[in-house]
């Protein structure tokens, strides 16, 4: 199979994670080269991620009433939060450095 469409590797991805194989197995059986199969794994996972812009990601501001919010919230000097889709949360204090602030952002990527 040499030339294959997104939606075709989709299906192909959902009976490999149905079938309880590894990828290696399965592509033998199905007769994928294991490369292309990894190949069309990263477009998959690629076109999952939200669009970015010059490496920004849209940011939701909220706070108090709805209104985006930055201050002391009496709570250890935090200035703001970044909660991330998969629940971890970052709060930036008002004594952290910018080099503590990018450690953590590219840790938790």
């Amino acid at each position: 199979m040499t030339n294959m469409t997104i939606e075709e590797f989709r299906h192909i991805h959902e009976e490999w994670q149905h079938s309880g194989l590894s990828i290696r197995q399965y592509c033998e059986d199905a007769g994928i080269r294991e490369s292309r199969f990894y190949y069309w794994k990263a477009k998959l996972k690629a076109e999952s991620l939200p669009a970015s812009c010059g490496g920004f990601i849209p940011v939701k501001m909220t706070g108090k009433c709805g209104n985006a919010y930055a201050g002391s919230d009496g709570c250890c000097g935090t200035l703001c939060e970044v909660v991330y889709p998969n629940g971890v949360t970052v709060r930036v204090t008002s004594d952290m450095t910018l080099d503590q602030l990018r450690q953590m952002i590219t840790l938790l990527r």
